[in-house]
């Protein structure tokens, strides 16, 4: 994994020319380096700082981010790549996790028991300083958990799971709103990492569907409506 990005790598996980790369570069505060001559940014400044912007994108821009980074990983930007990975793993409930500790903690072992890393206390240690640079809480009521930097862990392979306590809990978001749903994403590849996480910003912008699937009672039950809200994405045009 390479430790910086250029802003051609950045305009492809846009799906955007390199000029209107630059201007929303500009307006950031992303910082750049010269390593041999090319202007780089660090690679975990450059994913945290999309992963912050991705719910300010219109329909149509996160829809030509998430298709132009799934190209860029050789996947199907049409395929249901979400309800596929949650169908590997499993939607939880757990019954125990009232605090933004607890529910690292729950994340964390969930990931050992997956397979996908070796150390709950290191992923949890990378997840605390991610939600302590920036909480990864959107406005919509879900949060979109992953290492401040991936590279610090020995990832035996990529994970998406989903998380429904029993009851919305405080975990960082700006405005002071609860969280109900919170996705774990373990993706050492930068290019799949931003499809997924543009991926699941383009699901969750339907109140419904976050109302509806706060509802279910079991994995089945969860992934059925994880699928139909994906198919309604993937057909939409980039309009929802």
């Amino acid at each position: 994994m390479s430790v910086f990005l250029s802003e051609t790598d950045i305009a492809k996980f846009l799906g955007q020319s390199l000029p209107d790369t630059r201007r929303a570069i500009k307006s950031s505060k992303l910082k750049s380096i010269s390593r041999q001559g090319h202007k780089v940014f660090p690679r975990d400044d450059v994913l945290n700082w999309l992963a912050e912007n991705f719910t300010s994108l219109t329909s149509e821009r996160l829809m030509r981010a998430d298709h132009s980074s799934a190209d860029s990983a050789g996947l199907d930007p049409f395929s249901c790549g979400i309800t596929q990975l949650l169908s590997e793993s499993e939607v939880s409930f757990p019954d125990n996790a009232s605090t933004r500790s607890s529910v690292l903690r729950f994340v964390s072992g969930k990931a050992v028991e997956r397979g996908a890393v070796y150390d709950a206390a290191e992923l949890r240690e990378q997840l605390e300083q991610r939600e302590t640079v920036v909480s990864t809480a959107l406005k919509c009521g879900a949060a979109l958990i992953h290492p401040l930097d991936i590279r610090q862990l020995y990832v035996e392979k990529e994970l998406l799971a989903l998380i429904i306590p029993p009851h919305p809990i405080p975990f960082g978001e700006s405005s002071g709103r609860l969280t109900s749903l919170f996705f774990l994403l373990l993706f050492p590849d930068p290019h799949r990492h931003v499809h997924i996480l543009a991926r699941l910003n383009r699901l969750l912008r339907s109140n419904d569907f976050i109302e509806n699937i706060l509802c279910a009672v079991s994995h089945e039950e969860a992934l059925d409506m994880v699928y139909r809200r994906e198919l309604d994405v993937i057909s939409s045009g980039g309009k929802i």
